[in-house]
This record gives C-alpha cells, structure tokens and sequence, in this order.
C-alpha cells in the first residue's frame, strides 16, 4: 500500500515551524499521566503518549471562561464579549476527540451558534493520531468502546489530518483542505507500507432507544447510586458534556465579569431552580439522567449519543462504575421476556 510518509524529526521541524502563528496543543507528560497542553516547543511533545487523561474540549470550551464584561469609562458603559481568534494545532487527538467535536458542534454551532465555541472551531486545525499503528502509544486503550457509539480507531471523519504510526514514521491522511494547508510546509515522502492488522474489539451493542426509555423506573438507578460519590469525575473527564452555571464577579477595577463555568449532572445543585425546587433530588435520579441524556435524550435531538466511547470515564471513576456495564445492563433488560 503506497502512502505519504512523514518521520517524526520532520513532524517535529514542521511543528516548530508553526509555533509563531499558532497556538499548539499537544500531548505532554505530566506526572504519571499523559495531557493534553499548550506546548512553547516540539519537544515538549510526549510522541508516545496513550489517551490523554484531560479532554481536549477544554480548548474550545474551557473549564472556565470569561464571557462578557461591563466597565465604565470616559464613554460610558463599555461591554466586552472577548473571542480567540489565533489559528490553533490540536495536534495528537484521537479520532474520539475528533468525533467528540462533532458531535459539540451538533449543539453549540446550531442556531444561536454560541459565539465562543464557534470561534475557536473556526480556528482550529485538527491533526488526529490513530489508534493503531506501530509502536508505543498506538492503542487500543482501557476502556475503550469507540465502535459501540459510531466511531472506530482509524476514523477519519471528524480530522483534518490523520497520522499513523510506523515505528518512528506516520502515514499522512491529509483529509480537508484546511488540513492539506497546513501541511503544505512540511515534507512528505511516497512509501510502501504494510497493510495493518485489525484491532480485536470487543462487541458491546447500542440498546435502542426504546430499551432506555422502558428502563426509566428500573431499580437498576438506586442500585447504581448506592456506589456514586458524587464527585463529578465522569462529567469532567468527558469530552462531550456541555453542562455550565454562569457567575458573575467583581473585579478591583470596578469590572464586572460573567464566567461561564463547568457543572455537572451529578451533582446536587445542578438541577436546583429558584425557590429551592430541585426535579432531581437524589442520586439515582441524577445518575438516570446522566444515561438518558447520553443515549436518549440528545440522540432523540441531535442524531447521535452523547459519548464518544473514549473511555476515560471508565479509568478515573473512582469506585469503579463503568458506562460499558450500563450499557450492557440496558441491553439485557430488553431481552428479558415481559
């Protein structure tokens, strides 16, 4: 199979070269983990990097953000909407967090586009590595279950540019124009290469949305709570959860700003409305709609689950709880005779 191929000293050169116009994101080492971060230099790459353990939503739609400030001025009231504008790499995604994109993009670039989200879409250029390949770093990885939700370890779909390790080398599958641009300053080679032997992953079905829907009152919610801390990790963790709070603060100067914050579905005030009512009291409730929003609720709306199958919820869940085992769980209940 005759392909481009591009060896990792020049992906670093072209990287370099790019670092003066763009902002770069790419896998680092931190600790014990590998992340995604903002690098100042090629070598802060982490080339054998697995999965991240942070998603890279955060970079279009950040933890926390200022969305709006009011100051006073010699003109009078002044109002400020800040928006990013310098073109960015996200470079060593996975094909998940390029499917991940997609599916943001569904809701938060549907009219009323949200302003800021859009913005940093529009800047971006998605340089994805596949899960597969040779060498360290290629995947498949734990937990994991990609397939299930629509995705797969070479998608190619939801990238710009999609790299495959050989060794020290990666296949160039440049798969937009805005990804064949960037690439146009780097230095590629025709190759043949071997054919790559399919990952063995394991079948785990998508229940349809009626098995969910017959699920609602199910104990199977209480059971699972009884284990839920609460802690929010999943939600955090997840590359495709949009949930926020607005907040405003004040600032010496006398600005004020509006920050639009990350929350979460499970935890106890985020249902909360005025005059204390809160339609989601206990655990197992939130716990139910954490699923149902993922795997009836949005594909009812959007077209597609709220999960990419990245699997980081499945590594981080501090008491084990694991999206696979639901699934599988909602799956049984509908074959059970009524």
């Amino acid at each position: 199979m005759n392909q481009e191929i591009i060896s990792r000293q020049e992906l670093s050169r072209w990287l370099e070269s790019l670092l003066p116009a763009h902002t770069i994101i790419a896998p680092v080492h931190r600790e014990d983990r590998d992340a995604f971060a903002i690098i100042g230099s090629a070598g802060e790459v982490a080339w054998d990097a697995g999965r991240t353990a942070n998603p890279a939503k955060e970079f279009f739609f950040p933890a926390s953000e200022t969305i709006v400030r009011w100051r006073t001025g010699p003109a009078g009231l002044q109002v400020e909407a800040p928006l990013a504008t310098r073109p960015q790499v996200l470079f060593g995604a996975r094909p998940c967090d390029g499917m991940a994109l997609d599916v943001l993009d569904r809701l938060l670039l549907a009219d009323p586009a949200d302003p800021y989200y859009r913005a940093r879409r529009a800047a971006t250029t998605v340089v994805a590595w596949a899960c597969g390949g040779e060498g360290p770093g290629a995947g498949p990885f734990e937990g994991c279950f990609c397939e299930t939700v629509g995705g797969g370890p070479a998608d190619r779909r939801f990238v710009d540019v999609l790299l495959t390790r050989y060794g020290d080398d990666y296949a160039v599958d440049a798969v937009t124009e805005k990804g064949r641009q960037l690439l146009s300053g780097a230095k590629t080679e025709p190759r043949e290469l071997p054919a790559l032997t399919p990952r063995d992953t394991p079948e785990l079905p998508m229940p349809p949305p009626a098995a969910w829907r017959a699920q609602f009152d199910a104990a199977f919610w209480t059971e699972l709570a009884q284990r839920c801390l609460g802690c929010r990790t999943c939600t955090y963790d997840c590359p495709v959860c949009y949930c926020f709070d607005a907040r405003d603060r004040a600032l010496p100067d006398g600005t004020i700003e509006r920050l639009r914050c990350w929350d979460s579905c499970q935890g106890m005030q985020c249902f909360a409305i005025a005059g204390g009512h809160n339609p989601r009291p206990t655990q197992a409730s939130r716990q139910r709609q954490r699923y149902m929003h993922k795997f009836l609720y949005y594909p009812e709306r959007e077209g597609v689950a709220l999960c990419v199958g990245c699997g980081r919820c499945v590594v981080d869940c501090p008491v084990n709880i694991d999206i696979r085992e639901v699934i599988a769980a909602i799956a049984a209940a509908e074959r059970v005779p009524a």
